[in-house]
């Protein structure tokens, strides 16, 4: 749903009025559950006690009198061991003239001013299947964006139209109005001749009644949850254009008043073709192919997404875009409460950004950047996920649910990779397509395609508040004849916000040529040693703007720990003995032989000698004795300081140098293994009886051992010849 401007009081829903725009949650620290309380409109009953299959809805619109009348046969599943009553929704202010079983009359209970209950004249039991009728007629009463509104339009010809998102189709249709139970729909509206009929589904047929009326007759074979369920009526001109892809052909039908009927108009909404074709391409195939799409023309002012058939008060490309993505995100996948609105309207939002970036001629990214700029939230005080669902303004608010929540895809795609972020889009709708889904399904198959968990990205991002706020600067080194960038960054959002997870695009200026890097960031300050081409003349901090930011701002640069660049030799496997190991770092240091350890895993501590030149920024530390085959541990302590910051160390090794996790402190273990290439187990200089035994007492084990001659981890045929072949070599 899209609204361009519309005022709605914050009243409770279920007082009876207000309504507003088109689980559970874990937020962060500092963020506790007291701060967002909870609230959840009142359940029928255990919606997993019944499966609606079908719903036969016949309606007669009498616009004169703007009364309705109305037959509902609901065909039911049981899903319980016993039955004995069935709670629908209908308003009081509609007479039930009939409520039958099976054919049979049965008693019923008006519980509220919305709640039936419809009292069983036997138990039903699991699995048994009934239809229950509910014939009524009445004056609707409208409520929320006009579920059920009788208008004049500027011409003089009456519209009669629905819009009962979220829960107000009970204003002039009983039906069980969970989003998780969804059924398949014929539909017939009876109107005056002089009108003309938009509903979901396909069209079956328009039969000719007596006294000037006719019968539209619609049949959707596709599951549809209630809210999405609609109707509009009046005086349309239409006209039908076809959507072919890969080999699937469908009929797009469109409804428009006369008055508004341009080749321009026309033109405005057929760009619902090429979007078809490219959403299709990005999401799979438009999920309703075997039936339609269409778009009518309504007096509201933005759009809303019934299943097969939108409402558009407008002819604007975004609302366009935005209406055709919820048949895939809100139609085929529909969020299970409330609580989780963004799966459709973050979801559609960011949809008409992927249509900009690539719909025919884009320039692509510029595009989809240039889009999501313009889809900023003017606030991010609130969360993705909406704890507060008693009012409809809180329900759909336009900065939260839908910028925001099309900025956690934009910001997800980021972390993921277009390859792994298009994946999920196709598995969440593989898992979910024709169903519901709650927020924690959507990270569940979002952690699949990650491979870990995720909690660090969708807890600040969809159950807390805020944004993050960045201070930055950057400076250059040279160690070793190689180029370093060096940044330092701050997040100095409000601590009520918390801290920020996230990968940051930095785009280095070097030799005239753009250096792409990643850095993660997640505490509050961070620093960041990053090898670089040759001398940087430029920083760019997340210059494709992939991040939702509160503010970032440039600073000097505050010096960091100290990080090691470089060894020599490097970590990992060697077929020579070093006789020394050299250690640079970033910065000066201030550093010790007591500040270093070398041992090896079968030969134990290794004695050495230790040097530190200030001017080249290394360490030297020489064995006192040739090292002998074996796996050896360089330890780096945290004693070790910068000179121009005081900060320890940051010394954690990842997979390959410089070392860190960009905060101070954490010793540095970094592995060498010297493998006896020459046969030379025990690496005494000879190869004899001794590493012939020592390989054989070893034969099939597994793991850094000296006696593994070729550093496959396993003591094999491999090794037994390498000593073989050697054989006295030395001696």
């Amino acid at each position: 749903m899209v609204l361009w401007c519309v005022l709605v009081l914050a009243i409770p829903v279920w007082a009876g009025a207000g309504h507003e725009w088109c689980s559970r949650a874990r937020p962060i620290a500092p963020l506790t559950a007291d701060a967002f309380p909870i609230w959840t409109p009142p359940l029928l009953q255990d919606p997993t006690l019944t499966d609606v299959l079908h719903y036969d809805l016949t309606l007669e619109v009498r616009p004169s009198t703007q009364e309705l009348i109305g037959s509902c046969v609901m065909t039911v599943k049981v899903k319980q061991p016993t039955l004995n009553a069935f709670r629908f929704r209908l308003r009081e202010n509609f007479t039930i003239t009939s409520l039958q079983l099976d054919g049979r009359p049965i008693p019923f209970t008006r519980e509220s001013i919305t709640t039936v209950r419809a009292n069983f004249d036997r138990p039903y039991t699991l699995d048994e299947v009934f239809q229950l009728r509910v014939d009524y007629q009445g004056v609707p009463v409208s409520r929320g964006f006009g579920s059920i509104e009788f208008t004049t339009r500027s011409s003089g010809a009456t519209i009669v139209w629905t819009l009962s998102e979220p829960w107000y189709a009970y204003t002039w249709w009983p039906a069980k109005d969970e989003n998780t139970d969804k059924a398949t729909l014929t539909f017939s509206i009876i109107v005056p001749d002089n009108m003309v009929v938009a509903a979901n589904g396909v069209l079956q047929g328009v039969d000719t009644l007596p006294n000037n009326r006719l019968r539209y007759r619609y049949r959707h074979d596709y599951p549809i949850t209630v809210y999405l369920v609609a109707f509009s009526a009046t005086n349309y001109n239409t006209w039908t254009r076809t959507f072919s892809y890969h080999g699937n052909t469908m009929p797009v039908v469109f409804y428009i008043y006369p008055e508004n009927d341009s080749a321009s108009n026309r033109a405005a909404w057929e760009l619902c073709i090429p979007m078809l074709g490219t959403f299709s391409d990005l999401f799979g195939v438009y999920p309703f192919i075997n039936e339609k799409y269409g778009i009518y023309q309504f007096p509201f002012g933005g759009g809303m997404e019934h299943q097969t058939i939108t409402g558009q008060g407008g002819f604007g490309e975004s609302l366009t875009a935005h209406e055709l993505a919820h048949q895939w995100w809100g139609d085929m996948v529909t969020c299970a409460t409330w609580h989780d609105i963004w799966l459709n309207e973050g979801f559609a939002t960011y949809s008409e950004a992927l249509w900009q970036e690539f719909k025919p001629g884009s320039s692509g990214f510029p595009a989809l950047k240039a889009a999501m700029q313009a889809r900023r939230p003017s606030s991010v005080n609130g969360s993705v996920y909406r704890y507060d669902i008693s009012s409809i303004n809180t329900i759909f608010d336009s900065n939260f649910s839908y910028r925001k929540g099309a900025w956690v895809l934009h910001q997800l795609r980021w972390v993921l990779g277009d390859t792994r972020f298009f994946e999920l889009l196709r598995q969440y709708r593989q898992q979910f397509e024709y169903s519901s889904a709650t927020t924690e399904d959507f990270i569940a198959v979002a952690e699949q395609l990650y491979g870990g968990p995720m909690r660090w990205f969708f807890d600040p991002w969809v159950y807390g508040v805020g944004a993050p706020d960045y201070r930055w600067g950057w400076s250059s080194t040279r160690v070793n004849n190689r180029d370093y960038l060096l940044l330092s960054v701050r997040q100095v959002q409000p601590s009520s916000y918390g801290l920020y997870t996230m990968p940051i695009g930095i785009r280095a200026t070097v030799g005239g040529n753009n250096q792409d890097l990643r850095i993660w960031n997640s505490a509050a300050t961070q620093y960041y040693v990053l090898p670089v081409n040759g001398s940087v003349t430029a920083v760019q901090f997340d210059p494709d703007e992939w991040i939702l930011k509160v503010g970032v701002a440039q600073e000097s640069y505050q010096p960091g720990p100290p990080v090691i660049v470089e060894t020599v030799p490097s970590p990992g496997t060697l077929t020579n003995a070093p006789t020394q190991f050299a250690l640079y770092f970033q910065t000066d240091v201030q550093a010790t032989a007591t500040d270093f350890n070398l041992s090896g895993s079968t030969t134990g501590a290794v004695p050495f000698t230790f040097s530190y030149d200030s001017a080249n920024r290394r360490a030297l530390i020489t064995p006192n004795t040739p090292l002998k085959p074996d796996l050896y541990t360089l330890r780096v302590r945290d004693t070790v300081r910068a000179n121009d910051s005081g900060l320890s160390l940051d010394g954690e090794v990842f997979d390959e140098l410089p070392t860190g996790d960009g905060v101070p402190g954490g010793e540095a273990n970094l592995p060498f293994r010297l493998l006896a290439v020459n046969g030379d187990v025990d690496g005494n200089g000879c190869v004899e009886d001794a590493d012939l035994l020592r390989v054989l007492f070893a034969f099939g084990s597994t793991g850094a051992l000296p006696e593994d001659t070729n550093g496959d981890n396993q003591v094999d045929d491999v090794d037994l010849l390498t000593v073989l072949f050697h054989f006295g070599s030395g001696c």
